[in-house]
């Protein structure tokens, strides 16, 4: 059923006098990879706008194909290569990918929801390059039932290629940048049989031509927005600890320009911010509506305006009370404009962790970014972090053009002996940014646009390649294993990798046998080989094993392709270096 949402009068409020009222339905695409973050799947920026379709007159539904379902399937032939990098039904403590799958509704699912809505115009998100063969896909299949609906699409990776993406027959405009404005806008030209060709940030065709209309404008009165559309969501399915949760976006834009983001494609580079007051209200709306009680602030730079970002906390304590919310800001914080009052009030407001991106301990390689510089340095930040309470995730970057291996072994160190949860990144190309461009002029850059995703580990230089990242990769998810034993007190916080091999052995509950095809079997009194067998064949073997059992019900370790470079490297480097826990309480 098609509904009428009333929206409060607003600038985005118009008269439909001599106006079509259109039925329009807003598609967030499934994914295909290795994982999905459920509770990153939120599509705030379609429920943005639905609001604002809405309070133009038009009837608005969602169909957000990124479901809880998933189903597996067969790697595709560009990716076949990570085949030898994740072991599949892996049952290692920290294992990696279990599987490919399709992540949502099926292709036939989404196909009868379609023809079910009969709306007249389809709006489609694509905001990540690697999963635009989904978007298409959903296109696609829009105009093999009838060729005379209007595809519209949008999102960041349109912003980024606009000229590509409409060379797709199943595509007629684009958005380019914020759509509130122009996804109405194209509605009301094509109402009038009028052109959009004086409107900026939208793509079309004029006789088989492509045209990009150059994105101008953004909106500068973010309070003017009406707020995005939850209802039209299953919020249910958005749980952060068994509590409802939204993103929730106080500003856009930001200035800062690290060589490897994307942002100003879609948001520009100027810092654009709603009043604390304006936000206030739509998250007493967001828990008497919806009682949601968790909130992800979804900013490109939260904290850019430091200012702002203290009276936004002083305002959520005042109506809300202290720890009364979960606050949290997953797309991470900017570590340049944190101090310890700011801090402290987000650590009163509901903050329980905050993400940090070190990005590298070289300050050439963050120099090389465009990586804004903080006030003190990392470990002077760490210290305030912990007097607030605050736990840390820390991002690092590996397997960007430039960096070496010794580099990134450094950082994973350094982040080792912090109180610190390790948040490694695997670098990926997005289009639009001075390190694609390198990418390309390097030819690095593999030639799938699937290829271009973290789990594809897309980059190989002269100074590392895929091997590399993978190892780099384990041996964070191994140390982050190990800093959560220490969280739950079963290891002694503070002792050195060099003096963790003996504890190891002292644990150890049997003898571990090497057979002669590098298979590794071991069977305890439970019959399951443990965690600490594993790490300690790790030490023994300088490789990495996956956990599989066979097939008379046995345990047993597979050695896994590592890197010599890697590891050897880093056992040089942590040997007298002590491991902390990754939660300061």
């Amino acid at each position: 059923m098609w509904r009428n949402f009333l929206i409060a009068e607003s600038p985005f409020r118009v008269i439909l006098a001599d106006k079509r009222i259109m039925k329009v339905l807003l598609i967030q695409p499934p994914i295909q990879d290795f994982y999905q973050t459920a509770i990153r799947t939120q599509p705030i920026g379609l429920a943005y706008l639905a609001s604002s379709l809405t309070s133009h007159g038009h009837e608005v539904r969602i169909l957000d194909c990124q479901s809880e379902k998933k189903k597996s399937i067969t790697i595709p032939p560009e990716l076949s290569y990570l085949k030898d990098f994740y072991p599949f039904n892996d049952q290692s403590p920290f294992r990696l990918y279990r599987g490919y799958y399709h992540f949502g509704m099926g292709w036939n699912e989404i196909t009868q929801a379609i023809e079910d809505s009969n709306a007249d115009v389809y709006g489609i998100s694509s905001s990540f390059t690697p999963y635009h063969g989904e978007a298409l896909e959903v296109a696609r299949i829009i105009k093999q039932w009838n060729r005379k609906k209007i595809v519209v699409m949008g999102g960041a990776h349109v912003s980024s290629s606009p000229e590509e993406v409409l060379q797709s027959p199943f595509v007629d405009y684009l958005v380019l940048g914020e759509g509130e404005m122009r996804f109405p806008l194209i509605l009301e030209k094509i109402a009038k049989g009028k052109s959009v060709e004086d409107s900026d940030g939208i793509g079309y065709r004029v006789n088989g031509e492509i045209r990009i209309n150059p994105l101008k404008y953004f909106i500068e009165d973010l309070d003017s927005l009406p707020p995005p559309a939850r209802e039209l969501l299953d919020l249910n399915r958005y749980q952060f600890k068994k509590h409802r949760s939204t993103m929730i976006i106080t500003s856009r834009g930001c200035p800062h320009g690290c060589a490897y983001c994307s942002t100003h494609r879609s948001m520009g580079n100027h810092f654009r911010a709603r009043s604390p007051e304006h936000i206030i209200k739509e998250m007493r709306e967001c828990q008497e509506q919806f009682a949601i009680q968790v909130f992800d602030i979804e900013d490109d730079n939260f904290t850019y305006d430091r200012e702002r970002a203290k009276r936004l906390m002083e305002l959520i304590i005042k109506f809300f009370g202290e720890d009364n919310l979960e606050l949290t800001a997953m797309n991470g914080v900017s570590c340049a404009s944190l101090d310890r009052e700011l801090l402290q009030l987000m650590r009163s407001a509901g903050f329980k962790t905050i993400n940090l991106s070190l990005v590298s301990t070289d300050p050439a390689v963050k120099d090389t970014m465009g990586r804004p510089e903080i006030a003190s340095d990392f470990d002077s930040l760490l210290k305030e972090v912990e007097r607030s309470g605050l736990n840390v995730i820390a991002y690092a970057i590996f397997g960007m053009p430039g960096q070496t291996i010794e580099e990134m072994v450094e950082t994973m160190v350094y982040l080792m002996g912090k109180r610190v949860l390790i948040g490694p990144s695997i670098y990926y190309p997005t289009p639009g940014t001075p390190l694609f461009d390198k990418c390309k002029s390097d030819r690095i850059l593999p030639l799938h646009s699937s290829q271009w995703r973290s789990s594809a580990l897309p980059i190989e230089t002269g100074d590392f390649n895929r091997l590399d990242l993978i190892t780099l990769f384990r041996l964070a998810r191994m140390i982050n294993f190990i800093k959560g034993k220490m969280d739950d007190k079963e290891l002694a916080e503070g002792i050195t990798w060099e003096k963790f091999y003996h504890v190891l052995k002292d644990q150890s509950k049997g003898e571990i046998i090497v057979s002669q095809d590098t298979h590794l079997n071991h069977d305890n009194k439970e019959g399951n080989s443990t965690w600490v067998d594993l790490l300690l064949t790790f030490f023994k073997e300088r490789s990495f094993f996956s956990l599989h059992r066979n097939s008379h019900g046995s345990m047993v370790m597979n050695k896994v392709a590592s890197s010599n470079d890697v590891l050897d490297y880093f056992f040089e480097k942590s040997r007298g270096r002590p491991i902390l826990k990754s939660r300061y309480r």
